[in-house]
């Protein structure tokens, strides 16, 4: 009995060890697992960031490009299918700009001429290239010409775009409803805001400072209190002088001039007045 007892305590001993040696190298095979997984988790996602950053790269060549080759579009709109070639297309597009635009362009001032998107019943736009962008300036600049008329020209911008154009209406209202002048560029909403530009002066220390303060004295102040203000009245009525005096006066009193002729001395000795520039 006592060496059963003793096989049977052996044999749970030696289940104890194996036991635990089974769980040690579970843990080292998970720790193992875990290491190798995150290794190369890491290795992905560092090159899914590069991935990431040529994309953005890609995508800002690809805005690029394309914004490059529609530098010199224009839109023209509400113009008749009635072509039956492309000189046709052509003809009309340079007859617009012509006739009703008042520009004058040849056949060598449009690069190529497109109907955009697929016939159906409405009138599709016209594509436009244009040879160079000061042509473009001066259509955009008289296509105000056009108002009475069924046709408008638009410039050529990608879809997405047009998508931040349209969002950008909503703002561009409000800051003009604010008394900002703004304007949309591009994608981008401008805001030009001439009020503060006129009266604000942005100093060497980045504060800013008012302009108008200089011009106009204080209305608790008056003529007489304010010395500089009879300086500058005096300053106005010889600056009015000068303006109302003719040339000749004026080229008389320059010392470096030498006037041949029947000038006398009367007419070469002028009023101090008039001399003030």
């Amino acid at each position: 009995m006592d060496e059963i007892k003793c096989l049977l305590r052996n044999m749970q001993e030696e289940m104890r060890q194996q036991k635990a040696d089974i769980l040690d190298m579970k843990e080292d095979i998970k720790n193992t697992i875990i290491s190798n997984m995150s290794e190369k988790f890491n290795s992905l996602e560092v090159k899914n960031e590069q991935l990431e950053q040529q994309l953005v790269s890609h995508k800002n060549k690809i805005e690029s490009i394309e914004r490059l080759a529609r530098r010199r579009n224009l839109l023209f709109f509400g113009v008749e299918e009635r072509e039956r070639s492309y000189q046709d297309l052509e003809n009309k597009v340079l007859d617009i700009i012509n006739n009703m635009l008042n520009i004058n362009c040849n056949e060598y001032g449009i690069e190529t001429v497109r109907r955009l998107g697929k016939k159906g019943e409405k009138v599709r736009p016209i594509v436009v290239t244009l040879t160079t962008m000061g042509l473009k300036i001066k259509v955009l600049k008289n296509k105000k010409n056009l108002a009475t008329s069924p046709y408008y020209i638009k410039e050529d911008f990608p879809l997405e775009v047009i998508n931040k154009r349209k969002e950008l209406q909503n703002e561009l209202k409000k800051e003009r409803e604010l008394g900002n002048r703004a304007i949309i560029k591009y994608d981008k909403l401008i805001i030009l805001n001439e009020k503060t530009r006129e009266n604000e002066q942005v100093t060497p220390n980045g504060q800013g400072q008012k302009k108008k303060d200089n011009k106009k004295r204080n209305l608790s102040e008056s003529p007489e209190d304010n010395p500089s203000s009879s300086k500058n009245s005096n300053k106005k009525q010889s600056t009015k002088i000068n303006k109302n005096s003719s040339m000749s006066n004026y080229l008389i009193k320059k010392p470096t001039f030498t006037y041949h002729g029947s000038l006398s001395p009367q007419k070469t000795t002028q009023n101090p007045t008039q001399t003030t520039l």
